[in-house]
């Protein structure tokens, strides 16, 4: 069954081409060991009310719904990244992820400058319950 890494993350805004060259390197990392494919989510603005995820007929109070923004404290100068890192299995994942992990390439990126606070870095994996997709 197919497994996902997820990570959200706060990155500054100003920080997005950094960004996207730090996780290009990171995903060909993964990549070479197992993953099948790594996907990554900018946040584009925050424009998006937490009241357009329910149905409509539904009225909630002030500040009663929460935005991942909100759950990971994000400043008003960072943007969200959500990140997908897709595996054949938990088995091929828990095999990638310690390689990666140990991975110089990987091990190369701590004395880096960093792009964003990675003690603010949320993750989880997860086992796919479903994809749906339209077929056109």
């Amino acid at each position: 069954m197919t497994f996902a890494d997820v990570t959200i993350v706060p990155v500054p805004a100003d920080h997005r081409d950094a960004y996207v060259e730090f996780s290009q390197r990171m995903a060909d990392v993964y990549l070479d060991h197992g993953a099948i494919s790594v996907t990554d989510y900018w946040q584009v603005d925050d424009s998006t009310e937490q009241q357009e995820f329910h149905a409509a007929s539904v009225t909630y109070g002030a500040n009663e719904l929460r935005g991942i923004a909100r759950a990971v404290n994000a400043r008003s100068s960072e943007c969200l990244v959500v990140s997908v890192i897709e595996w054949p299995s938990q088995e091929e994942r828990d095999r990638g992820t310690a390689a990666a992990t140990r991975d110089p390439r990987i091990q190369e990126t701590l004395t880096e400058e960093p792009v964003f606070d990675g003690r603010r870095l949320m993750g989880n994996s997860f086992e796919v319950a479903l994809i749906r997709r339209r077929h056109d």
